[in-house]
C-alpha cells in the first residue's frame, strides 16, 4: 500500500492520501458549536462592520479631543 504510507512519525503523522484540515469533502469533523448572540450584540457588530472608515476616524479624533479637554488622556 504505497498510497497509505506515512509522511512522518511525528505528532502530525498521517497517510499521504489523507486530506489536510478542512480541504476534504463533506462536513468538517471539528466544527464548533453555533455562536449565540443577543440582539444588542448583533446591532453593535452591524454598526461596526458597516461604518464608513472616514466617519470612524472622525469619531475617534473627536473622542480623543474631548478626552484631552477633560484631562482623561
Amino acid at each position: 500500500m504505497p498510497g497509505n504510507s506515512k509522511i512522518t512519525t511525528g505528532l502530525n503523522d498521517r497517510p499521504k492520501s489523507a486530506s489536510i484540515a478542512q480541504s476534504g469533502p463533506g462536513i468538517p469533523d471539528d466544527s464548533g458549536s453555533p455562536i449565540e448572540a443577543d440582539d444588542r450584540q448583533i446591532e453593535r457588530m452591524k454598526e461596526k462592520l458597516t461604518e464608513n472608515p472616514r466617519e470612524k476616524l472622525k469619531k475617534e479624533v473627536q473622542e480623543r479631543i474631548e478626552a484631552s479637554q477633560k484631562g482623561s488622556e
